[in-house]
């Protein structure tokens, strides 16, 4: 058989996805600015700190001023001037990406985006000031509002024995070997956020649920979404070795699989985990030029 020259085309199904997702979010947006004051918001930066006037006729730009006890009126106008803007680029890339679906079903060539329509969603938050952005929930959320929001869930610690030696990592997460305190150092040095330890229900083919706890949950902020990674440490041990044998084929009946979303590491005494793997499986999960920007630590409670 010859080797593949074009990988099938999932673009059609990515854009019907995207555009069903578009609508949904312009109907909510639409429903929203009913509920919305009249006027709009301006915001006078001064030396202490940001003042708020509200005005409905754009001769009157300067407003009536808006005091502290009255921030709920400021945060709905601030809102709705972002869900005006919203709304606007919402229906610009529903119409551009309809054209799209359009010429790429007829086989035509696909259009060239105006610059409105190409305009992202998230530079419109991210353009704000830091005042006018504390008043508004945007519709996406930037990549350290993503990763804050998923690092604040809590669940409860497996416990440590009283014997077992103390792992620590900088960030003060106490985990169990310091193999996994070098794994917990990397993701943090490469600002990928994770989870240590937290439970993940799995269902055995007799149809039983079981509870593990793989070793980290990790997140790719740009692409939303979550891998595992599960170090054996004891592979000397028989075991502890058929333990992993059977975690892993537990994995893979629930779809956690090897290279899609669990990295897995290993060692005996002989072969001891090293930092350049380390970084070199993180390299290849997520790449370099794809990296967060922004500085994150992994959660424990």
């Amino acid at each position: 058989m010859s080797k593949e020259l074009l990988s099938p085309d999932f673009t059609v199904d990515t854009l019907r996805k995207r555009l069903a997702a578009l609508n949904i979010a312009l109907e909510q947006k639409r429903k929203d600015l009913k509920e919305l004051p009249e006027g709009h918001l301006r915001i006078a930066q001064t030396s202490h700190k940001p003042q708020y006037y509200h005005y409905i006729e754009p001769k009157d730009f300067k407003g009536v001023f808006i005091p502290r006890s009255d921030d709920d009126l400021a945060r709905q106008l601030a809102q709705k001037d972002y869900d005006l803007k919203v709304i606007k680029l919402l229906e610009n890339e529903i119409h551009a990406m309809t054209r799209c679906l359009r010429q790429i079903c007829r086989g035509g060539r696909l259009p060239t985006a105006n610059s409105s329509a190409a305009t992202k969603l998230g530079d419109l938050y991210a353009k704000m000031c830091p005042a006018r952005q504390s008043l508004v929930t945007p519709v996406t959320l930037t990549a350290e509002q993503y990763a804050k929001q998923w690092l604040s869930v809590t669940w409860p610690r497996r416990p440590f024995s009283p014997d077992t030696p103390v792992h620590t990592t900088t960030s003060g997460i106490q985990v169990r070997s310091k193999s996994e305190v070098l794994i917990a150092e990397a993701l943090s040095r490469h600002n990928i956020p994770f989870r240590y330890e937290y439970p993940l229900k799995l269902r055995r083919p007799s149809g039983d649920i079981v509870t593990l706890h793989p070793d980290f949950l990790c997140l790719n902020v740009e692409s939303r979404t979550e891998f595992y990674w599960e170090h054996f440490g004891l592979m000397d041990n028989p075991d502890y070795s058929n333990n992993a044998a059977g975690k892993l084929r537990l994995y893979t009946e629930n779809g956690i699989l090897a290279g899609r979303n669990l990295i897995i590491t290993m060692e005996i005494q002989s072969e001891p985990l090293t930092t350049r793997l380390v970084e070199k499986l993180i390299y290849d999960h997520i790449p370099q030029k794809k990296a967060n920007t922004f500085s994150s630590y992994g959660l424990f409670v």
